[in-house]
């Protein structure tokens, strides 16, 4: 079975943290774009703490990944759109290793002043292939 091929050129940076360059996707993968997926539960309700947020946006990263037969793993890329808070910045990357683990997708952060409501505090959007 042909994988994904992480990236890392050995004349750029070594990426710090979970992420690399770039990430090949042989012919014939499947692709999954996922929409940006916010902290909701699955009633719908939105909790109010960025910790509580963060862990309910990656649990549905999770789980639209699970419905299209694929994981973690078969993550290429992401964007993280975080309301400005550095200081949230250590419960993202909590919440990340509990739900993608070691897993480097290439991935980008930016902060914003809102989003498209104003209780939410945190959007990830991602894009798997599965061979």
């Amino acid at each position: 079975m042909t994988k994904n091929i992480f990236r890392n050129p050995n004349t750029l940076p070594k990426p710090e943290g979970k992420w690399s360059h770039a990430i090949e996707v042989p012919s014939g993968a499947r692709t999954l774009y996922i929409a940006g997926q916010a902290g909701y539960d699955t009633e719908g309700k939105l909790p109010s703490s960025f910790e509580e947020q963060a862990e309910n946006t990656y649990s549905n990263i999770v789980k639209v990944l699970e419905d299209a037969d694929m994981s973690v793993e078969d993550l290429v890329m992401g964007t993280i759109y975080m309301i400005e808070s550095k200081s949230n910045l250590e419960l993202l990357i909590k919440a990340s290793n509990k739900y993608f683990g070691k897993h480097a997708w290439a991935g980008t952060l930016i902060y914003v002043k809102s989003l498209a409501y104003p209780e939410l505090l945190l959007e990830i959007n991602a894009i798997a292939a599965k061979h």
